[in-house]
């Protein structure tokens, strides 16, 4: 690293990310390997107070793509970050009841006891944040409401090393509850670890409406704060070039993405993960669509309206669309480049 060198910090979650591919066939490292930035993964800090960033959003420096809980909730609070571009890659989500219950519907959830978890230590509880949101989606479908049913907080203790949604099944198994919400490769695993007592009421990742898979994976936001955008913007239209690279080998080369994402999950084998994921290999690409940010804004409502933000904010005004312009063109001049005959 030179003096002139910018630091320059990634963080990513939620499993299927255009960075999880970028860091690991190494398009981050090399677009800046000739220098004017230095990578560093926030992750990796032994400072608490840094990988606290990942959620309160409190470093300028530092680029986040991944859960939409957390980046939404620090936008509220007053940190001033910019949505550069934004992913939609459905994953699985599922309501389920134990199989020898009498609900056999959702429109049966009427009346029930539905569990949410209540994370302890934590000060943005993104996972409540996303049970409460595919529940209310599952209800919309069943075209019930809120009052129509009653939440049962089910206490996690954070870093306890269960999978996200075991307390809730177990809150199922001895009775507290009468249906649940499991989402991504945990709630896969234990669905199928379960199978055969459990009832599948529905399979939200199948829903044609896209309004009805929004949650904290689905849309991912890749943010930074305007602060570094503005003093380091060349920076800011590399970062996004090289994921925008990742995202379209990912397209042509879906095993090797596979494999990507099931390293970065760590728990799951690739089926599993292939499950979680059904269109990883095309849905990596971060983009600025009229769809992506209805949902991104859909998204910011539900959590105002259920009490999860300080504030209220435009999601149109968030958005930033020129970096993402600029590194598009950049990835457009390549290919002409490289294919001078095909680009005439």
């Amino acid at each position: 690293m030179s003096m002139s060198d910018t630091e320059i910090l990634f963080t990513r979650c939620g499993g299927a990310t255009a960075s999880t591919i970028a860091i690991q066939q190494n398009f981050l490292q090399d677009e800046f390997a000739d220098g004017g930035a230095v990578l560093r993964s926030l992750q990796e800090s032994s400072d608490a107070a840094v990988r606290e960033s990942h959620f309160d959003h409190s470093i300028p420096s530092m680029f986040r793509e991944g859960g939409n809980i957390p980046p939404i909730w620090a936008r509220a609070r007053g940190a001033d970050t910019a949505v550069l571009a934004i992913s939609w890659v459905d994953e699985f989500q599922s309501i389920v009841t134990r199989a020898d219950s009498d609900i056999r519907s959702l429109e049966d959830l009427a009346g029930k006891r539905l569990a949410v978890p209540l994370y302890e230590g934590i000060s943005i509880d993104f996972q409540r944040g996303a049970n409460f949101h595919g529940l209310a989606n599952g209800l919309d479908i069943a075209g019930l409401a809120r009052a129509d049913v009653t939440f049962v907080d089910v206490p996690v203790e954070r870093g306890q090393g269960v999978a996200s949604g075991a307390a809730e099944l177990a809150a199922l198994f001895d009775g507290r509850v009468d249906a649940v919400f499991l989402r991504q490769s945990s709630g896969l695993r234990l669905f199928r670890e379960h199978g055969n007592a459990l009832r599948e009421l529905v399979r939200l990742t199948d829903e044609p409406n896209a309004l009805h898979r929004i949650n904290n994976g689905t849309p991912r936001p890749l943010t930074v704060h305007r602060s570094f955008l503005a003093e380091h913007r060349d920076l800011v239209v590399r970062y996004i070039a090289a994921l925008l690279r990742a995202a379209q080998w990912s397209e042509a080369n879906p095993d090797g993405a596979l494999d990507a994402l099931t390293r970065e999950d760590g728990r799951s084998d690739r089926e599993t993960i292939a499950a979680t994921f059904p269109h990883y290999a095309t849905s990596l690409r971060p983009k600025l669509t009229a769809e992506y940010i209805a949902g991104l804004s859909a998204q910011k409502d539900f959590l105002f309206a259920w009490g999860f933000l300080e504030a209220d904010f435009d999601v149109a005004d968030w958005i930033e669309r020129g970096p993402l312009e600029e590194a598009e063109a950049l990835i457009a001049a390549e290919t002409r480049a490289q294919n001078p005959i095909a680009a005439e």
